[in-house]
């Protein structure tokens, strides 16, 4: 070994000798002289303190603090002068490590550099007049600091220790569970720089207690370095990485603290972080407002928190958001492939109130899929969170099969054609909201076909504009094809957009209709009950359509000119129908048929297994023939268009069951039948045909003609009463009255002159002609039920006469 390393080992291990001695010294001191050392570790506290400090023993820590000297202090307890008063002690620790400069000791005036709390709780009050327990520090004047307590103290260490701020004055609470805190100053000229390493739950952080905590039960694993500047009074975070639960985050801020400025401001970013984590952040007020919402990917979010410490009040809160390709749910509905950029802010026109009512949600660019339908909206915004109103403006151009999966095959299934919309929309954002809503732009449709499932139809060749104007809805240039029927419509909803969320059925639509041809045998299916699906779940738009379609009323104006049903055709209808929930009125309605014209009213009730009908019409110069044909002998085989021929005059008005495929229940009719048939004829009648054969062979039967038929007939399920009535025909004069049955209970009496009515042609005065008619022999006869269910014709008295 070297001479020169023989000596510094020499040296070293002498200055280690000596060091050694000095440390044994300074702990025999300290040992030897505790209570002075903690006299003078309280004094040096106190000294600073407006209040009371106690500390109940003081232990050396040798080893702890070796090289330098430190020592324990148990039952540490800090009070202001006003405890008496809010009962909270500012600190309350069970232990306290202080570490000593070792050559203040010496001095006799021990200086602390280090301190260490664990177990310990600290309360910073401020009460309800403004008054702070940290008042306890006194305020010294420049020309006094001789550097205290905060220019002595390097190094601060917590563990397990409750911290809690609580301004009542501002109604403000903080809480926090510290499990590590290590914090280090250095001081500078004008100020001093320092570093803060922490693991905290953050218990509660209020800047308003009605509004509720930020941050409740994260956990914070941050390493801030910052910087205080005595002149200005600021303390300046840069934006450094912490961890809040397993979410990396940006923070930094500026926090002002002196008299004439109290601003503070905190800057939050996250590159990427889940919705319901950055949800979680903020108070539980703001998440209630926010619940609505789902974003399933990570969302790119900058917040902004700042205020005032003096003013108190709500802080200004701004949140951007970013997302891109991501899925956005909200109020059960889904989109998919979805960007935009928002923003939430409590401070929506400046200067009023940070409340609910100035509080804004907003999206901007928004893009995506709905129900793989591509649409984009410029703005989204969702003003009032108290009375939350939301504003969007929405374009979209897609396939109308895309329609079907909103739809779920229920209502409508399309299977052609395109939409292009361009939408506007005002409303309560509550759905439940009996608010005014507002929907401004057009949607037009073209080239399509779908099938109306409820009614079993099929569209084609549609196209459309709805044309929406605030609360009213316009269907324009309405074109549709059914079968062999084409219909050109228009249509008027007045407050559509209010009923259709909150009330359906009280939508009134107005339609004006117009088409060269319809064939109502295409149509039956509005006779039967409309059918109804089950609507998909949560969706609440499919539904109230649904419900709307079903529910409605429809007002009608119907111009057709050509009208083609069963064995009617008719041209010229001109025609008002109201379409309710409980079935068909017919407001008016005028049709020409057969060389007239017939009117008719009356109203068809679908609340039933079978429709029950109420029609009253007239009739003007209709060939009978053609009237009994078109209507299929009104339910009768008695006398059918086979045998009647001539002009129809007459009034009827009648009621009865209607079957869901058109067709009258038989034996339902009843009513009354007015007519007047002029120049008309029975031709090839079996009953009045065995009349001739029995009594006239030599006269032609065959084919009966009168000038003039009249009489107004009762018509009561499957019978028909036939009140007293002349027959003036070219075979016979007949005066009959009784009661016709469409099954049994035919009873007619006739009674019938054998005299030749060509004999009176000439005779002009009626009741000559009546009194000729009478001369000679005269038959009573009556019409009855056979066995064969024919109508027999029988001799009878004139006492066994149904009516004279």
């Amino acid at each position: 070994m070297s001479l020169l390393l023989k000596t510094s080992l020499k040296v070293g291990g002498l200055f280690l000798g000596l060091f050694l001695i000095a440390w044994i010294v300074l702990s025999a001191y300290v040992y030897t002289h505790k209570e002075e050392i903690l006299k003078a570790v309280t004094s040096q506290l106190n000294e600073d303190l407006n209040g009371t400090l106690t500390i109940k023993r003081m232990e050396p820590s040798l080893i702890r603090g070796f090289p330098g000297i430190s020592v324990s202090l148990e039952d540490v307890l800090l009070r202001d002068s006003l405890w008496l008063v809010h009962k909270h002690d500012l600190l309350r620790a069970k232990n306290v490590y202080v570490a000593i400069n070792a050559f203040s000791i010496l001095s006799g005036s021990a200086s602390i550099k280090d301190i260490e709390l664990k177990g310990a709780e600290i309360y910073l009050l401020t009460d309800s007049l403004g008054v702070r327990n940290t008042e306890i520090f006194k305020k010294k004047k420049p020309s006094e600091d001789k550097g205290g307590i905060s220019k002595r103290i390097s190094r601060i260490q917590l563990k397990d220790v409750k911290l809690t701020i609580d301004d009542q004055q501002k109604h403000k609470l903080f809480k926090f569970s510290i499990i590590n805190f290590k914090g280090s100053i250095k001081q500078k000229i004008g100020g001093w720089e320092g570093n803060v390493k922490s693991l905290t739950q953050v218990d509660f952080f209020a800047f308003n207690l009605k509004r509720g905590s930020f941050l409740k039960g994260k956990l914070l694993d941050l390493d801030l370095d910052m910087k205080y500047s005595e002149k200005t009074g600021q303390l300046a975070i840069p934006m450094q990485e912490i961890m809040i639960d397993k979410d990396d985050l940006i923070i930094g801020g500026n926090l002002n603290f002196s008299t004439d400025n109290t601003d503070y401001l905190i800057e939050i970013q996250a590159p990427s972080i889940l919705f319901k984590d950055a949800k979680s952040l903020l108070s539980s007020h703001i998440i209630s407002k926010l619940q609505p919402y789902d974003v399933k990917k990570p969302l790119e979010v900058h917040a902004y928190l700042s205020g005032k410490f003096k003013q108190g009040g709500d802080p200004l809160i701004k949140v951007n958001f970013k997302a891109n390709d991501n899925i956005l749910s909200t109020r059960g509905e889904t989109i998919t492939d979805c960007s935009f950029t928002g923003i939430y802010t409590n401070e929506r026109k400046k200067g009023l109130p940070r409340k609910d009512p100035n509080s804004l949600v907003a999206f901007y660019n928004l893009a995506g899929n709905f129900y793989d339908i591509p649409f984009k909206a410029d703005s989204i915004q969702i003003t009032d969170l108290r009375n939350p109103v939301f504003t969007g403006k929405f374009k979209a151009g897609f396939q109308l099969e895309k329609l079907n999966k909103i739809f779920g095959g229920n209502t409508f299934e399309f299977t052609a054609g395109t939409a292009d919309l361009n939408l506007t929309y005002k409303a309560p954002f509550n759905q439940v909201d009996t608010g005014r809503r507002y929907i401004y732009g057009t949607v037009n449709v073209d080239k399509g076909a779908a099938a109306y499932n409820p009614r079993n139809l099929l569209f084609k060749d549609i196209k459309m504009l709805m044309n929406f104007k605030g609360e009213d809805l316009f269907l324009e240039n309405l074109k549709v094809k059914s079968g062999t029927t084409s219909l050109a419509m228009e249509a008027v909803l007045k407050n559509f957009s209010n009923f259709y969320y909150t009330d359906p059925q009280k939508i009134l639509i107005d339609w004006k209709i117009k088409s060269p041809n319809v064939n109502l045998n295409e149509f039956l299916a509005f006779l039967g009950k409309r059918k109804r699906g089950s609507n998909p779940v949560g969706k609440r738009f499919t539904g109230n359509l649904d419900k709307m379609l079903e529910e409605s009323s429809m007002v009608m104006d119907i111009e057709v000119d050509r009208l083609v049903y069963k064995n009617f055709h008719g041209k010229d209808l001109r025609s008002n129908i109201t379409l309710k929930q409980s079935g068909i009125l017919i407001n008016r309605m005028s049709i020409k048929q057969g060389g007239g014209s017939m009117d008719i009213k009356g109203n068809i009730d679908q609340s039933g297994t079978v429709n029950q009908f109420n029609v009253n019409s007239r009739i003007n110069n209709v060939n009978v023939q053609n009237l009994f044909y078109a209507f299929e002998n009104f339910g009768q085989d008695a006398i059918t268009d086979k045998n009647l021929r001539g002009t129809f005059f007459g009034d009827a008005s009648a009621s009865g069951s209607m079957l869901p495929s058109g067709k009258i229940v038989p034996r339902s009719l009843s009513g009354k039948v007015s007519f007047d048939i002029r120049n008309g004829s029975l031709v090839n009648f079996e009953p009045m045909y065995k009349i001739g054969n029995f009594a006239f062979p030599n006269r032609d039967f065959s084919n009966i003609t009168f000038m003039n038929l009249k009489n107004t007939l009762s018509i009561s399920r499957d019978k028909v009463t036939i009140p007293p009535m002349e027959i003036r025909s070219s075979v016979l004069n007949i005066y009959l009255s009784g009661v016709y049955s469409f099954g049994k209970g035919t009873d007619i009496g006739m009674l019938i002159p054998l005299r030749n009515p060509r004999k009176d042609e000439l005779i002009t005065d009626a009741d000559e002609k009546r009194e000729r008619s009478l001369k000679g022999i005269v038959l009573n006869l009556r019409a009855v039920d056979g066995e064969d269910s024919k109508v027999k014709i029988r001799l009878g008295k004139k006492s066994d006469k149904a009516a004279d």
